[in-house]
């Protein structure tokens, strides 16, 4: 049955859906685990962005990164060899930052000492909400116990979670990520956490209004022209499917065999690397 969903061709799994009628114009790339891994281009992944380039309108790199600023991913990226332009860079952390300033909020950060920078100028006095990113520093039970406080001390207050992954990718193997601990307080405190990053949908599709220019209430977003490439099959992949785009799912990074069996429904392809995705799109015609 697998088998049948998934025919494997070549190096990669592909699954021809009707989505694929339209030709992609703008592509979604995740940055670590796609692009580079340790701080360290993935091999080939910077000739394959240029190829991607120069046949899209537009690229965003987005990213569930919870210990560093855009700034921080920006300068990573472009000492591994990509070419990252001002504004390409679409961050979680960026997304926590707007609910909150939005909503006039004041958080409690869990979040790591360079993280604190996108939140320079969010008053943080006297809480009324949490902000949890991935930041070892910060998880003890004291900071923990203190976060739960402010959550059980007002029956409005918030819990705002950068992203709710299981783990990332380091360089030395698989590390905890916010997901574990965001769970611990909301089983302290009964609330349901507000997940701003991937792979909430209105996260995707503000990086698509971002991307395309399309904008405002009444503006189609032009979705089924975007693809997402990412490692990590729920965050990456069903979040980007939920939110009406195409997706393919790279075995670098967090990949572990059988993932692609975890969707609900199939990617549009299951690959070895950024090379082989941006191969995969002209191979099939969905790239000009």
């Amino acid at each position: 049955m697998r088998s049948a969903c998934l025919p494997r061709v070549g190096r990669c799994v592909r699954c021809f859906a009707s989505t694929q009628r339209n030709r992609i114009r703008y592509a979604l790339l995740d940055v670590d685990g796609v692009c580079i891994l340790g701080g360290v281009e993935i091999p080939g992944s910077s000739q394959a962005l240029a190829r991607l380039r120069s046949s899209v309108r537009a690229c965003r790199f987005i990213t569930n990164q919870s210990q560093e600023p855009c700034s921080m991913v920006q300068a990573k990226l472009r000492s591994a060899g990509f070419h990252v332009g001002d504004g390409e860079i679409f961050s979680a952390l960026r997304a926590a930052r707007h609910f909150v300033r939005q909503r006039q909020l004041r958080p409690l950060c869990l979040l790591s000492t360079a993280a604190l920078e996108e939140f320079h100028d969010v008053p943080q006095r006297e809480p009324n909400a949490v902000v949890v990113g991935t930041a070892p520093e910060q998880m003890h039970y004291e900071r923990l116990t203190e976060a739960m406080r402010v959550l059980l001390a007002n029956e409005d207050s918030h819990l705002i979670a950068v992203n709710k992954g299981r783990y990332f990718q380091r360089s030395d193997g698989l590390a905890l990520q916010a997901g574990g601990f965001v769970a611990a307080l909301e089983y302290a405190t009964g609330k349901t956490a507000t997940v701003v990053g991937k792979p909430d949908w209105e996260f995707f599709h503000s990086a698509v209004e971002d991307a395309s220019g399309a904008t405002g209430p009444a503006v189609e977003l032009p979705l089924g022209e975007f693809v997402m490439i990412g490692d990590d099959v729920i965050d990456d992949v069903q979040g980007a499917m939920n939110a009406g785009m195409k997706a393919i799912l790279v075995k670098t990074g967090k990949y572990r065999t059988g993932d692609e069996f975890r969707c609900s429904t199939p990617p549009l392809a299951v690959v070895d690397s950024l090379a082989d995705a941006v191969h995969f799109l002209h191979d099939v015609g969905l790239l000009e």
